[in-house]
């Protein structure tokens, strides 16, 4: 993934979940059997038939697949909304990072600090905890590129560490972005 600077990136890790749920009501009113498993356990705990399948559980679908609790809160952390003691959801934990050596904080000062001391780490959000990896493996993991922010001073790039601080730039929704897409289906 590369870091481009867009005139609005607010919008787009929102604008993808929201392509998404299209992409998932199209495929699954094309009776595609992978969309319809994906709907099948909404679909059940509603008591609703494919002809009643509607955006809204598409949207609902997509945004417990990304870790959130339903589409609202989904908007609001990926549209900068949330502040620290809210809870950011589970966008950047997955299956994968198991089994990964993570340092997990219940507190952000405590986690920017050990961020801080440590070297090629990364600190991310997780619900209302905060963790820290080794940058470098949590990317290989998730087939993710080493992310780098231009704001050094000397002109050098420099490595983003810290998913809150920079929490609502640029490079925050193409970070956001970037894992939708990775736990996404194409679908």
């Amino acid at each position: 993934m590369k870091l481009a600077k867009m005139k609005d990136s607010s919008a787009i890790a929102l604008n993808e979940t929201k392509v998404r749920a299209k992409k998932l009501l199209k495929a699954c009113q094309q009776d595609e059997p992978l969309a319809k498993q994906r709907v099948a356990t909404l679909m059940a705990k509603l008591g609703i038939s494919h002809s009643d399948l509607q955006l809204k559980h598409c949207q609902q679908v997509i945004t417990r697949e990304l870790g959130f609790i339903d589409f609202h809160h989904c908007q609001r952390v990926l549209s900068g909304q949330v502040i620290l003691g809210d809870d950011w959801g589970g966008l950047f934990h997955t299956k994968q990072c198991d089994t990964l050596l993570n340092h997990w904080f219940t507190g952000y000062l405590a986690a920017r600090e050990f961020n801080a001391q440590a070297e090629g780490t990364l600190l991310l959000p997780y619900k209302k905890q905060f963790f820290v990896v080794e940058r470098r493996d949590y990317c290989n993991a998730l087939n993710l590129q080493i992310i780098f922010q231009p704001v050094d001073n000397a002109g050098e790039p420099t490595i983003l560490r810290d998913l809150v601080s920079s929490y609502a730039n640029a490079d925050w929704h193409s970070f956001a972005l970037a894992m939708v897409q990775h736990k996404l289906p194409k679908v």
